[in-house]
This record gives structure tokens, C-alpha cells and sequence, in this order.
């Protein structure tokens, strides 16, 4: 995860500018949260932007209505917020199997939620239709592009084919922050048939 991958830079940028999505936000949070490299390049951007705004002037304040974690007027709402995902047992939620057999729940932040594969499971290999965003909070999982452990983003974008699985002697636990459209592209998508593309992943 390092600003010269440009999907994570791209990410991030939004992220400190205040634009993302209220999922993708939650997911940047948290990986703010649990990652210190994911800490240090928010504290950098945000610096940045902060240092570009002294020199253009005074905006408006709807500009920072949505104050992002490391500000002082965020640490108390934002935190907060993060709670039911750093603060509690993950794994002694209610989990129920979606229609591929992959535990998960939602979230009160619509387009988000949690994910969870246990020791050794794979979900089914699939083709995703729109964007989605993911974090690790507990355990870690790999799939064709890479692994990720506690902490760490990634992205799959549309048209990305891949069968994740979980790593090691844990539950891979995640939030996943998805992007309005069709989760799959097709009926073939929930068989991860079809053309794949390249994603940059953090």
C-alpha cells in the first residue's frame, strides 16, 4: 500500500478531499485505523490539501462538513463510528450465508458490509460488474492478485475475476464497500466466466 500505486493514491486523494462515498469513507476509516502505513500517507494528503487551501483562500464551509478522522472535530463522531468494527467480537456477530454460501452481514451503512471466511475457505470464483473496495479487519485472505492481512485495502474493479480464500489458522474477517450497479456482471459472473481485467491493488 504505498501512493505510488494509483488506484490506492486515487483512493486516498478522495479520501482527504472528503468525497468518497459514506462505504468507501467507513473503509478508508479503517484502514486508517488499523494500518500505519494507511495512517501516515492520510496524515500526508491531508497535510497537503490543508497547505493547498491556505493558498487558494477562505470556501465556503459546506467544503468541511465531513471532517475525516485525524481532524479534532472527527475524533469523537468518527470514532465512535468505528467501534462495532475494531471494539467487539467479530466473530460472535449473527452471520448468515448468502446465496453463494459466503457468511456475511450488513451493515447501518448501505452499500456496506462485512464478509467472513473461515480457515481454508474459498468463496466462489466470481466477475465483479461494479467496484468494490475491501478492508481486512481480522485474519487475513489471498487471491490470484495477492494477499492481505489485517489492515490492508484492496480494489477489484469491473470486470476483475477472482476467488478469494482465507489464509492461515484464522477467520478472515473484512469490510467490503461497494459501489452502486450489479455486484456480477451476468449470469456468468456468479461462475467467474468471461473476460478479466488487471487490477492495481495497495
Amino acid at each position: 500500500m504505498t501512493l505510488h500505486d494509483n488506484a490506492y493514491a486515487a483512493f486516498m486523494l478522495d479520501y482527504a478531499a472528503g468525497v468518497l462515498t459514506p462505504a468507501e469513507r467507513l473503509a478508508a476509516d479503517l484502514h486508517r485505523a488499523l494500518s500505519p502505513e494507511g495512517g501516515r500517507n492520510a496524515h500526508v494528503l491531508e497535510a497537503v490539501g490543508g497547505a493547498i487551501l491556505e493558498r487558494i483562500g477562505p470556501l465556503p464551509t459546506r467544503y468541511f462538513d465531513t471532517p475525516r478522522l485525524g481532524s479534532q472535530e472527527a475524533s469523537g463522531n468518527r470514532s465512535s463510528l468505528l467501534d462495532p468494527y475494531l471494539n467487539r467480537d467479530l466473530l460472535a456477530l449473527n452471520w448468515r450465508k448468502d446465496i453463494f454460501g459466503v457468511k456475511t452481514l450488513p451493515t447501518s451503512i448501505p452499500t456496506a458490509s462485512l464478509l467472513r471466511l473461515d480457515p481454508s475457505e474459498r468463496a466462489p470464483s466470481h466477475l465483479h460488474g461494479r467496484r468494490d473496495v475491501t478492508v481486512v479487519l481480522l485474519g487475513a485472505y489471498a487471491d490470484e492478485f495477492g494477499a492481505y492481512e489485517r489492515g490492508d485495502i484492496a480494489f477489484a474493479e469491473p470486470g476483475l475475476k477472482h476467488q478469494p480464500r482465507a489464509e492461515g489458522d484464522k477467520p478472515c474477517v473484512c469490510l467490503l464497500a461497494t459501489e452502486a450497479g450489479r455486484p456480477l456482471q451476468g449470469f456468468l459472473g456468479l461462475f467467474g466466466l468471461g473476460d478479466s481485467k488487471p487490477r492495481q491493488v495497495s
